[in-house]
């Protein structure tokens, strides 16, 4: 709200934003070929990639250079300005704010909303997804209650009683914030490429710039069709029970219970 659109000096970029879609949605990261990939997938510490537009025709081509940019790309560089400015104020709100601004209530809901889809894939194939959305549900009142607990720390502070705020209990609430993202890795990452950890979101198969919900049970479904095999079939479920653990180990490390 606080960033004008370089397009239309009426507008700030999220005006703009909104303006293009009754439900703007942030995108989720899952791609191996990006610059987040180590942090997102490797280790599970939580980013973001911000930029302006789809694409141009010169990128990652002998002419995508400063002199093509300054001429066409943004004359002015007022683009690189704004989203420069966007990046600041990220930058200063996981400094400063109080609370480290991530939400895992709806993180459970795109959860669900995968499970959901994933139930529709293989519902005919004796396969159970019960551990599945039973460790998203866990997930979903762990985030409702980290909620409230910031809230209430919030009342109990007040406009007038800054000084009172209890120091530990919100360096504590942070840092489960912090390292949830983390539990959703493993250590044997994906069995097709190891070096890749999150087990809940991945590079698709078959573009390295793509994003899978849960690549692993996904890689399996694929081999699974082609052998038509149980115990290919069993790999499945195995991969959907890892998953469950890993969903379950964020939602206690979201409760406090485990670090």
């Amino acid at each position: 709200m606080k960033v004008q659109d370089p397009d239309n000096s009426s507008k700030t970029i999220y005006e703009q934003w909104i303006g293009l879609s009754n439900s703007p949605k942030i995108g989720r990261l899952g791609g191996g070929g990006s610059d987040y990939a180590a942090f997102v997938q490797h280790i599970g510490v939580p980013a973001a990639d911000m930029s302006f537009g789809e694409g141009y025709p010169v990128y990652h081509s002998m002419y995508d250079e400063f002199v093509w940019m300054e001429k066409f790309g943004d004359p002015l560089f007022r683009r690189h300005v704004a989203v420069s400015s966007v990046w600041g104020l990220v930058a200063l709100r996981l400094a400063d704010d109080e609370f480290l601004p991530f939400d895992y209530q709806s993180y459970a809901v795109d959860l669900g909303k995968s499970a959901r889809d994933l139930e529709d894939e293989i519902s005919n194939k004796g396969i159970n997804l019960s551990p599945l959305f039973n460790s998203i549900d866990e997930l979903s009142k762990a985030a409702t209650k980290i909620h409230n607990q910031k809230k209430n720390i919030d009342k109990a502070k007040g406009w007038t009683s800054m000084w009172r705020t209890d120091h530990a209990k919100v360096r504590e609430l942070n840092d489960r914030l912090m390292m949830t993202e983390r539990a959703f890795t493993d250590s044997d990452g994906l069995f097709r490429s190891p070096w890749y950890k999150h087990l809940i979101y991945g590079p698709s198969k078959h573009n390295d710039y793509g994003s899978k919900s849960f690549p692993g049970i996904d890689d399996a479904i694929e081999k699974a069709e082609d052998l038509k095999t149980a115990q290919s079939w069993q790999l499945v479920q195995h991969e959907i029970w890892r998953v469950a653990r890993a969903v379950k180990h964020a939602s206690l490390v979201l409760n406090g219970e485990l670090t």
